[in-house]
């Protein structure tokens, strides 16, 4: 059976990042509707332990790129060497990541393929034989539905939290190399090393309960406000990447896809209005209460509760409460 549906594996250090199982779920799903196979597209060095995790992940076949000049690999060769293999294996549809790897390699496989990504959807679905993509427009407050060609290829990021990851159906993979002469593959840039942000005490993605803040706190010295809510339901204070951008808070408090993924059992949005780039870092969190005035603010498509109204008094309110229950 020719797989039809190609999906590019993210991970790290032998581990899988959580958004490619969230895509294996989809890729199945589509792959049994429309009665193809489904591969996975792993590249690196010492891709061993990464190849065994996901053998049995109900993907029909497991495509490898090992080769030691992938070990330190830069985005412009990594994207040469998956447009390559995309041409060799004719795959209908390709899924990719839509995180902070999967932004800086889609247009650059779409440029080398000669076709138009589809980045930052939020859903793909089959309708009537074709493949339709749903992206996001106008920081969320609309949705365009996109019909794909047939003849493909397609490449679509998908956003993390698109779809729920699921049990997939255990079967034994086949695992076929792929050989390419990757030191023919002319680069412009090195790649030196990996640094990652300094935790100074605050890991978001470890918190049960986040309270996090958006623009419409308006002014620094309010952050307070919302920061005695998080501390007194015992959870951690977070933000959107406005306030990061506006040095308010530290980096390493932000969600979303330039941040941190989270997936507490109690999410507070306070004055978040919702773009995808911040939804896609929290739609995972197992409750999700949303304040905003805005009541066409995309954050209440998300939330399981949602308040309109003056965060200045809710939020205060709220914090008494929380208080009374200890």
């Amino acid at each position: 059976m020719k797989s039809d549906i190609l999906i590019i594996v993210e991970h790290w250090n032998g581990q899988v990042d959580g958004i490619t199982y969230q895509i294996l779920t989809k890729g199945r799903e589509l792959a049994d509707s429309i009665g193809a196979g489904l591969a996975v597209l792993i590249l690196g060095h010492g891709l061993e332990e990464t190849v065994s995790v996901l053998k049995n992940k109900g993907m029909d076949e497991i495509f490898v790129i090992d080769n030691p000049a992938l070990a330190q690999a830069g985005p412009e060769v990594q994207s040469q060497v998956i447009a390559e293999a995309v041409r060799r294996l004719g795959p209908r549809l390709v899924l990719i990541g839509y995180t902070i790897i999967g932004m800086e390699l889609t247009p650059a496989i779409a440029t080398k393929l000669g076709i138009t990504p589809m980045t930052n959807c939020v859903k793909v679905e089959l309708a009537d034989g074709a493949f339709v993509v749903t992206r996001p427009l106008f920081d969320g407050t609309l949705h365009a539905k996109i019909v794909l060609e047939e003849k493909g290829p397609s490449l679509v990021a998908l956003q993390r939290g698109a779809t729920p990851a699921a049990e997939l159906p255990s079967k034994q993979a086949s695992v076929e190399p792929i050989q390419l002469d990757i030191g023919a593959i002319p680069a412009r840039s090195q790649f030196l090393g990996f640094v990652e942000d300094p935790v100074t005490g605050a890991d978001i993605t470890k918190a049960e309960v986040i309270v996090s803040v958006g623009r419409g706190i308006a002014d620094k010295e309010k952050i307070a406000t919302v920061e005695q809510l998080a501390d007194a339901l015992g959870g951690m204070l977070a933000c959107s990447r406005p306030l990061v951008d506006l040095g308010w808070l530290p980096r390493e408090r932000q969600v979303g896809a330039s941040g941190k993924s989270v997936a507490p059992k109690v999410y507070i949005a306070c004055g978040i209005s919702g773009a995808s780039q911040h939804l896609s870092g929290m739609t995972e969190s197992q409750r999700i209460i949303a304040i905003n005035k805005d009541a066409n603010a995309p954050i209440f498509q998300v939330a399981h509760y949602g308040v309109v109204g003056d965060l200045f008094e809710i939020v205060p309110a709220l914090t008494e409460e929380a208080k009374k229950s200890k």
